[in-house]
């Protein structure tokens, strides 16, 4: 259940790992910290006992991507009967999708709550302002019926003005005048259309009328944006109701100038305790590291802003020609320095004593045909690509036609690349909007190695992470042809529960809408990589679903390589990136039992020093 609930139960009895315990620990004495825990480490329930334990006071805030906000806190909370009462921000109790009325609804309830568990996704902490469409008079003439223009005139007197304000308005309007009943909506409504189609009114789209677009409630339906505001010693001061904030994969907040760090950071002093988790710290030359740093911090740890944190520990390197950054690069000793400098606000458990399945990782290479090859050869090269495309004249004849696919830049070239390995490649047209989504086939080599692969899965589900919608929906189409029960993983807790049954034969999912957090492995244990990501992130996270404590059987995860193509480079680009993640782990983990002996020696040297001192005084 996703919506209200309180579970009256006790909580059933946890044994923590000794990793788990050492990071709970490290919590509790900790009001402002992260914990770095491997994909898999149970960190959610690590952090629930942290709750058990400290028994915080108000209101609990959960922010996560969608699909751990949506399910798996409430199925940990209900699997463990934790007697936390929890509120989802984003379904309702059927696990349906909030409408924005009604999620709006609950963000005012957080004010007269009993004390609650809320969840909510990143995306909705704080949203861009909304401009609004307004009726505006635009020319004279005859309205059609008397109170179509009456209707006309006020639309004239008031100035623009959204249709339920003009609708509010002229019932007003009628019923003091006239003093009898106001003529219903929907009459006012139909009005209004005539209007419209007449010209004498237009519908334009204008900045909020009380900010001019700055943001404030009215135009913005974030959590943050709907927050009641006081004037507090001379400043206007948003009214935090949640004393204990949890950011699950907190690297969400790697940017520093993003909307959602930048709303966080401003409400961070009225909270009371603040728990970042994450399995993948962000290893971008440990650059992306501010933010979520100075959310602990405020800034004591890397500097008070971003500004000070370059100066101390990066220099750019410019754009040719220009004095604006491209990048900024970690100077010789940065990266020690850094991780020393966070090394009291992060525990990370880097232990032996996580018993996993084996795990192993399978390059299945698929060999495309030498003109095509060829095809990929030259487009890399040259930038430009024709195809021919097949397609029904307005007479009903087959016509073929050639059709020129430019790559404007690397960025676009990567991407296509990407699809042509995948066997996909998009043609829309970026100046005509009715083209958008429209892809052409080019191969099918991947699609087959995939139905090989399932069929000779011993008839065990399996998960297949795509990139491409396009290729997404080639993959349905051709395993349902070939009577293959595929779905596409569409984010329920129904979805997830059937899939752990055993009830989905094969679910494809893509990384980012389903790379974090969600407990797959009691549905299957074999994956199929169609398309590799570049993000690091987005792939341990993915094979996390899987590889994680609860499965029973080895994990088998496939990784499908097009000879010839990027999809070479890849695994090499991943496991450089997973290098630099785990010095980072690793530099700010520690070693537990060294740590414990140094403290017993100081204490036995405090020790001494005092019996020393008292000898002293005596003689």
């Amino acid at each position: 259940m996703t919506g209200d609930m309180t579970t009256a139960t006790a909580p059933s009895p946890i044994t923590l790992m000794p990793h788990q315990q050492q990071i709970h620990d490290f919590l509790v004495d900790h009001p402002f910290a992260g914990a770095w825990v491997p994909v898999g480490g149970m960190k959610t329930l690590s952090t629930l006992a942290v709750l058990q334990t400290v028994r915080p006071m108000g209101h609990i805030l959960v922010i996560a991507p969608v699909a751990i906000a949506r399910s798996t806190w409430i199925d940990e909370i209900g699997k463990w009967g934790f007697p936390i009462r929890t509120k989802s921000l984003i379904v309702d109790e059927n696990d349906r999708k909030l409408s924005q009325v009604k999620r709006l609804k609950r963000f005012q309830e957080v004010s007269t709550d009993p004390p609650t568990m809320y969840f909510i996704n990143q995306e909705l902490l704080t949203q861009p302002s909304q401009r609004e469409r307004l009726i505006t008079p635009v020319a004279a003439g005859p309205a059609g019926s008397p109170e179509a223009a009456q209707v006309l005139d006020l639309v004239r007197a008031r100035g623009p003005l959204s249709q339920d304000e003009l609708i509010a308005e002229y019932r007003g309007l009628v019923t003091v005048s006239a003093n009898n009943r106001a003529p219903v909506k929907t009459k006012i409504k139909a009005w209004v259309q005539g209007l419209l189609k007449s010209g004498l009114v237009t519908r334009e789209t204008y900045d909020c009328r009380t900010c001019s677009g700055a943001g404030c409630a009215r135009c913005r339906f974030g959590l943050i944006d709907q927050l009641p505001v006081q004037n507090i010693n001379g400043r206007n001061t948003i009214i935090w109701p949640f004393q204990t904030v949890i950011i699950d994969e907190s690297q969400g907040f790697k940017s520093h100038d993003s909307q959602r760090f930048l709303a966080l950071a401003k409400v961070r002093p009225a909270m009371n305790r603040l728990i970042e988790l994450t399995g993948t710290p962000s290893p971008s030359g440990l650059h992306d590291l501010w933010s979520q740093m100075y959310l602990l911090d405020q800034g004591q740890a890397l500097g008070r802003d971003i500004t000070q944190f370059r100066n101390r520990w990066f220099v750019p390197k410019m754009v040719p020609g220009t004095t604006t950054p491209a990048k900024w690069i970690p100077t010789a000793n940065a990266e020690t320095e850094i991780h020393q400098a966070i090394s009291h606000l992060v525990m990370s458990a880097q232990n032996t004593t996580l018993t996993l399945p084996s795990l192993t990782i399978q390059d299945v290479n698929v060999t495309l045909p030498p003109d095509l090859l060829q095809a990929y050869k030259d487009f890399k090269r040259d930038l430009v690509l024709d195809i021919v495309q097949t397609y029904t004249d307005d007479d009903g004849k087959l016509t073929q036609s050639i059709e020129s696919i430019i790559a404007a830049n690397q960025a676009v070239l990567t991407s296509k690349l990407m699809q042509f390995a995948s066997g996909t490649l998009y043609t829309a047209d970026p100046d005509d909007p009715a083209t958008k989504g429209r892809y052409e086939v080019i191969h099918d080599k991947k699609i087959e190695m995939t139905e090989y692969l399932v069929r000779n899965n011993g008839s065990e589900p399996m998960l297949i992470a795509y990139h491409f919608k396009s290729d997404k929906e080639q993959l349905l189409t051709r395993l349902r042809k070939a009577g293959i029960d595929a779905q596409a993983f569409d984010g329920s807790r129904d979805m997830v529960r059937r899939w752990n049954a055993k009830q989905i034969p094969v679910m494809l999912l893509h990384p980012a809408a389903a790379g974090h957090g969600l407990n797959l492995q009691h549905g299957g244990s074999t994956m199929i990589w169609y398309t590799l990501p570049f993000s690091l992130e987005h792939y341990m996270q993915t094979n996390g679903r899987l590889h994680r404590p609860g499965q029973q059987r080895p994990v088998i995860i496939h990784r499908l390589i097009a000879k010839g193509t990027q999809d070479e480079r890849m695994p090499s680009v991943l496991a450089g990136k997973q290098q630099v993640q785990d010095d980072l782990i690793e530099a700010v983990s520690g070693d537990f039992n060294a740590e414990q002996a140094l403290l017993a020696a100081l204490e036995e040297e405090i020790r001494e020093d005092l019996n020393n001192l008292w000898a002293s005084e005596r003689v």
